[in-house]
């Protein structure tokens, strides 16, 4: 019974350790490419428009994602 307890008590504490290196290492690291800026949250249609615009001849991308 006890050594079974240990094994369990081992793997948790190795699972555990592998949860904490995986969040440390992914919050150090650059979500952008280097180069990449960031994306732009839109409010308004009119500033979409505007942007859009601006950027002709180059390759665009409009991402609408819903809550829902």
């Amino acid at each position: 019974m006890k050594s079974s307890l240990k094994k369990r008590a081992i793997v948790v504490a190795v699972v555990l350790l592998a949860a904490v290196f995986m969040v440390v290492y992914f919050e150090n690291q650059s979500h952008l490419a280097p180069g990449q800026a960031p994306l732009t949250d839109i409010q308004n249609i009119q500033i979409l428009r505007t942007q859009f615009n601006r950027d002709a001849g180059k390759t665009r991308l409009v991402i609408l994602v819903s809550p829902t």
